[in-house]
């Protein structure tokens, strides 16, 4: 009986763990996508089309690319408290503090987030 119990806490570790890769692959899927789309080829400072953007099309980029950033960064962080929510009232702790990990490494990326990496 114990090892039953054993092998389905290590099977939901796992599908956990694999669920965390899948969201932290599709929010950088996301941003990438943002970053890369085709208005600014540089990634900051000259259109696609030709010519310097102006102000208002800088900001109108920055903003669009903010948008998805934080808000695939907001809905991985979401997804990720609602299953240690389910884990904690299971009584899972190992895949509370896995989730939690998880969740402080998503709002380090969002801290660290930049939308288009500098020329140097």
């Amino acid at each position: 009986m114990k090892t039953d119990d054993l092998l389905g806490r290590t099977v939901a570790a796992v599908a956990v763990l694999m669920m965390n890769l899948a969201l932290l692959m599709a929010t950088g899927f996301a941003i990438n996508w943002a970053r890369n789309r085709g208005v600014l080829c540089d990634g900051a400072t000259v259109l696609c089309s030709g010519g310097d953007p102006t102000p208002a099309q800088w900001q109108a980029e920055m903003t669009f690319r903010s948008t998805v950033a934080y808000g695939s960064y907001a809905v991985m962080a979401l997804v990720l408290i609602v299953s240690a929510v389910v884990a904690w009232r299971r009584r899972r702790i190992g895949i509370v503090v896995m989730q939690l990990t998880a969740l402080t490494a998503v709002a380090a990326l969002a801290a660290l987030w930049e939308p288009y990496v500098p020329l140097h």
